[in-house]
């Protein structure tokens, strides 16, 4: 491993943080702001490079945060124009007066002259109810206020630029788009490349569909598409635009075409106005190209087209439900902020990061439904997961908890291409697949060149009966039985003493009888025991029981340090050790199978070997990843250690050392980003809410060894043998740099 030294950006965005902020953040300022979230290509960010970043600090960005998204804001009052969203032309700036973020919402106040104006941005997270849910659009609505007991004479402008589709700095001929606008009770910008691909994607953004951008016609609205120079010093002259549409298609960064709405609010006293709603998407049809599963309908479109035969009237239909889809978003913050509550008493924490959480999940989700060719069936769903490898088995397992939490069914619609793809396409020695999709999403060609055997059988074994309990539903182990018995096969023979091979944290390496994946195969086996119980197939449900059993005595005894203090990192390994988190599908199940010495002994361990930012994975290296610390939290006996674990990962989000999405790992000393991130993984964060308390003798008890408001860890990566101290301290410095 080669050290990677603090950058002077890094720094400096360090450094910016420590500047007090200047507007409140509730309940507390990320490092990266959600906007428009609702599929893989509907991702836009207010990113805070700075503690005193705001929504006109910069344009929102994409996912890829060198990726511009074009989104203007302005309000005019009375003879003074100001700029409330990116870089509007506006000389002056709203100033943001507060940010306030929930599971769907993101509120902003901003202030310009005598009026406060109220941003909403809305992307419904509708689990339960599937055509909403792969809907690919979010909403924004605008109230304004007086706020100096005046009236005033207020005009309210957005636009749009072409960089929703792809970055401004591409190749021109690939920047070439065209455009239409649809008057009506609706009015609609929809634009796209001129040159489309079908199932292409280049540098994360899509070769074909369009994007929508759409409000009500009422009679203070105009609209105008044309150069971004021209409308926008239109609107602060007049306040109005001219329904007029520039009918010079060119590249997005040719006199930058933009697609602007305004509207007259009249005079405005200190009651809030009726809310301006727009609402904005990124439409593909078909969305996936699935190839190989013989039997399955490819490609495939979005399931929202069971209900609306199109684009426009599910537009339509969104403006009109979007006081109702408010109402539903805050039943359901509500109700996850209770859940966590619930779950963490007196502790707001985790509330806070689970509502930080749940778009990024759900953003990464397309559910989809096959077709004859003339029309879609509704009884045809699979649901496809762009997170790397399409439908990365590993990823959907870290993630299994939020589904488990909001409907299962959606995890079932994840697993099920996998599992039809490997019923198709049979692996010689039985192991499952870790993906389906080697070429980039949405072209979903075949699995990846990634092998994890272990880790993915288990996973497969532990998400099928996670499932089957929660639904009383049986058809899917009923369908994939015999995937179910390869499965368990495979895992019987190879699943306690392991080959060296990867786990689902392959960036620490390949290694032989891992002590945590050992820990997956026993509770695999187990659930294969009882998958075979609920179909009537007694021997074998006997056979897996025992073995699991077997395989659990003899782990008891080779697993533990020799002097019992931990558990190790793999078989023999004294000095090094693992977060044992795959603990957490033994409580998952409902099995307890592991004595509750096990899960002291860890708690005990993880007292000592907090950092700064969280709980490394072990002792190979500082790397740390927040999906499975809040696996490893639902499995300690410690209260206090378990709220210290997540206020950790919250003290990391706030920290400021970052400006992205929650990443994929990072540096738990440092904070340091080490790879992706806007990945759906977090989901493995809901992992509280699914379990009880583990009750041990030290449950409520304890501090954690001089580590509660973290520390920088109490022991050196596993790649340092012992050192003299002034080299080991060196070496210390340089290893917390990567």
């Amino acid at each position: 491993m080669i050290p990677h030294p603090l950058s002077l950006v890094q720094l400096l965005l360090a450094a910016s943080f420590a500047v007090a902020q200047t507007w409140t953040a509730n309940p507390f300022n990320p490092p990266a702001i959600p906007l428009a979230i609702k599929s893989p290509y509907l991702q836009t960010w207010s990113r805070q490079v700075t503690a005193n970043s705001s929504l006109t600090s910069a344009s929102p960005s994409f996912r890829d945060s060198s990726s511009a998204v074009g989104w203007v804001g302005m309000i005019r009052v009375d003879k003074t124009s100001c700029g409330w969203m990116g870089y509007p032309q506006a000389k002056t700036k709203a100033v943001q007066k507060d940010m306030t973020f929930t599971a769907t919402t993101t509120n902003f106040t901003m202030t310009c002259g005598g009026v406060d104006l109220t941003a909403t941005f809305l992307s419904p997270i509708e689990p339960t109810d599937l055509v909403n849910q792969s809907s690919p659009f979010s909403f924004l609505s605008v109230e304004v206020a007086a706020n100096d007991g005046n009236s005033h004479s207020v005009w309210l402008y957005t636009d749009v630029t072409g960089e929703w589709l792809i970055r401004s700095n591409e190749p021109e001929s690939d920047q070439l788009f065209e455009w239409e606008t649809t008057p009506g009770t609706t009015v609609s910008h929809q634009f796209s490349l001129q040159k489309q691909t079908p199932f292409l994607e280049v540098n994360g953004r899509p070769r074909y569909g369009s994007v929508v951008y759409s409000t009500k016609q009422v009679p203070a609205m105009t609209y105008q598409v044309g150069t971004d120079t021209v409308l926008r010093a239109g609107f602060i002259a007049d306040g109005v635009l001219n329904n007029t549409v520039d009918t010079q298609f060119r590249a997005i960064n040719d006199s930058w075409p933009v697609f602007a709405f305004a509207h007259d609010l009249g005079v405005v006293g200190s009651t809030k106005t009726t809310p301006v709603v727009y609402t904005i998407g990124y439409v593909r049809d078909p969305l996936v190209q699935l190839s190989n599963i013989p039997n399955t309908n490819a490609p495939r479109g979005a399931y929202y087209l069971t209900r609306y035969s199109s684009t426009s009237d599910m537009v339509t239909a969104l403006l009109d439900d979007y006081p109702k889809a408010l109402a539903r978003a805050t039943v359901f913050d509500n109700d996850l902020t209770a859940a966590a509550f619930s779950a963490t008493p007196q502790d707001s924490n985790y509330a806070e990061i689970l509502a930080l959480s749940v778009r990024q999940i759900f953003g990464n989700i397309e559910i989809t439904v096959g077709s004859n060719g003339t029309t879609y069936d509704p009884t045809d769903i699979m649901a496809f997961m762009r997170d790397g490898p399409t439908n990365a088995v590993d990823i959907i397992y870290s993630a299994w908890p939020a589904f488990l939490y909001t409907n299962p069914v959606i995890g079932r619609y994840l697993l099920e291409p996998v599992l039809a793809y490997q019923t198709a396409n049979p692996v010689q020695d039985g192991y499952a697949i870790c993906d389906i999709g080697a070429s980039p999403y949405p072209n979903v060609t075949g699995p990846s060149k990634n092998v994890f055997p272990v880790e993915e059988s288990g996973n497969q074994l532990i998400m099928a009966l996670s499932y089957t309990q929660k639904t009383s539903d049986d058809s899917l182990i009923l369908k994939y039985r015999s995937l179910y018995e390869q499965f368990a096969t495979y895992l019987t023979e190879n699943g306690l003493y392991m080959k060296s091979q990867y786990s689902a944290d392959t960036f620490n390496g390949q290694l032989a009888n891992q002590t945590n994946l050992a820990v997956k195969s026993i509770v695999a086996l187990r659930a294969a025991s009882e998958i075979f119980q609920i179909l009537g197939d007694n021997e074998k449900s006997q056979l897996y029981n025992s073995t699991a059993s077997s395989f659990l005595e003899k782990w008891l005894k080779i697993a533990v340090s020799s002097d019992g203090s931990h558990y190790t990192l793999s078989y023999g390994s004294n000095p090094y050790w693992a977060t044992l988190y795959n603990l957490y599908a033994d409580r998952l199940l409902g099995f307890n199978m592991f004595p509750l010495s096990v899960y002291e002994t860890q708690t005990k361990w993880y007292e000592g070997k907090l950092s700064k930012y969280g709980l490394h994975l072990d002792s190979r290296s500082w790397n740390a990843r927040t999906d499975w610390q809040f696996w490893a939290a639902a499995t300690v006996t410690n209260q206090t250690l378990r709220a210290n674990m997540i206020n950790l990962v919250k003290k990391y989000a706030s920290s400021g050392l970052l400006s992205n999405p929650f990443p994929d790992r990072y540096n738990s000393v440092t904070g340091l980003m080490k790879t992706d991130y806007d990945r759906t993984i977090v989901g493995g964060h809901f992992a509280l809410l699914l379990v009880p308390e583990v009750q041990g003798s030290t449950n409520g008890g304890g501090g954690n060894n001089g580590n509660k408001n973290g520390g920088t860890g109490s022991e050196l990566p596993i790649c340092f043998p012992t050192l003299p101290m002034a080299l080991t301290m060196l070496i210390a410095f340089v290893c917390v740099l990567f």
